[in-house]
């Protein structure tokens, strides 16, 4: 018996939208002749496909396997005809990306607006995701990405390089100190990300510029995602081990600065990706190309900026007051962070990551510290996003 792909796709159809009526619906064709088309379907493979019942339909061991395979036969099927479409008329069609939280929030967000300018055509579909997600299982288009790339059926274009380096609030240093060499860190609070835990571990990769050492630290605080360290690190909780670009907009106007200067951390690529062997629309290397000459990393929009002065200096204010009244607690004290300290960070992080304004003038810098807490521990941030 021949086969019909057009059965294929009708059952594929059936089964994303949930029912035969709305499949029928979406393919303006008689709800019997796709009844029938999926049940031809079915004797031509020997196989039960759907579990079919008054309220809802099922997938068969068959059928999900099935599915799953032809569901890939239709994307590809859609993006073939779309990107002919696209060698006559441009860019067009439902783009798939995929962000980290703060990439996305941060940097991509504002720039749609100027993409879809340019191609009013495309509609974005964005999935931000701090985890690295199955781009051919998922039907994503383009990924971005930062730090190395495990997956060698993917091909990447170079977005930016990010360097880190170790920042403090001026709050923190008058409280702890400044650390004179990196083996101090392990008397220092710091912040830290998953991805720095090794071998059971956390561990900063510093360079003085002719070695690189891993130094243990012991973190007061983990986080998947960049913001809250750093509404953290603005709070005075802790060091930071951070992309230059994420902070550079605080340590221009004071509310952060560099220490260990001697020393720096990783360099991390900044990559879009798409799967090996996939073809690249015009859709997908429109966007590339505009993200290629928009990423500019020194501009002002694509800074994490400060958020307004009312609401950064409510929050300082709150962190500061409740770090002192734990300071006041010598015996007993707990190494988790206060709660109203928590809920400042929140809300600076929420400032940041969701509004972003101007940075407010600093009134002034703190005094140098004199003393430094050797009871609490150590942490780490990995480098970025």
């Amino acid at each position: 018996m021949a086969h019909d792909l057009n059965d294929t796709l009708i059952f594929v159809k059936v089964v994303e939208s949930g029912s035969f009526i709305a499949a029928a619906r979406a393919l303006r064709l008689p709800k019997t002749t796709v009844s029938r088309k999926v049940q031809e379907l079915e004797t031509r493979l020997g196989a039960q496909l759907l579990h079919r019942t008054t309220r809802k339909l099922g997938l068969t061991e068959a059928g999900n396997l099935y599915f799953e395979h032809c569901q890939r036969i239709a994307r590809e099927l859609a993006e073939a005809e779309s990107a002919v479409g696209q060698l006559q008329g441009g860019p067009r069609g439902w783009l798939r990306i995929t962000a980290p939280y703060s990439v996305g929030i941060t940097w991509i967000a504002p720039l749609l607006g100027e993409f879809h300018a340019r191609h009013p055509e495309v509609r974005v579909e964005m999935n931000l995701s701090n985890d690295n997600v199955d781009l051919i299982d998922k039907g994503i288009d383009v990924a971005l990405r930062v730090g190395d790339l495990p997956d060698s059926n993917l091909i990447k274009r170079r977005l930016a390089i990010f360097r880190t380096q170790i920042y403090a609030s001026p709050n923190y240093l008058a409280r702890h100190g400044e650390p004179l060499h990196p083996d101090d860190l392990r008397h220092h609070r710091t912040l830290a990300m998953p991805k720095s835990r090794r071998n059971n571990e956390y561990v900063w990769p510093l360079s003085d510029g002719e070695r690189s050492v891993d130094y243990v630290i012991d973190p007061v605080m983990v986080a998947n995602d960049p913001g809250p360290l750093r509404g953290a690190l603005l709070c005075g909780e802790a060091l930071m081990l951070a992309a230059d670009v994420t902070v550079k907009a605080f340590a221009e106007q004071g509310y952060v600065q560099r220490v260990l200067a001697g020393w720096t951390g990783p360099e991390y690529e900044f990559n879009a990706v798409f799967p090996r062997g996939q073809v690249q629309s015009p859709k997908v290397r429109a966007f590339i190309d505009f993200l290629v000459e928009r990423l500019n990393f020194d501009a002002d929009y694509m800074q994490v900026l400060c958020p307004d002065a009312k609401r950064f200096r409510k929050a300082s204010e709150e962190a500061e007051a409740a770090l002192a009244h734990g300071l006041a607690k010598e015996a007993g004290e707990s190494r988790t962070i206060a709660v109203p300290v928590v809920e400042a960070i929140e809300a600076i992080a929420e400032a940041v990551d969701g509004r972003g304004g101007k940075a407010p003038a600093r009134a002034g810098k703190a005094a140098p510290a004199d003393a430094r807490r050797d009871d609490t521990p150590s942490d780490e941030d990995a480098a970025l996003v």
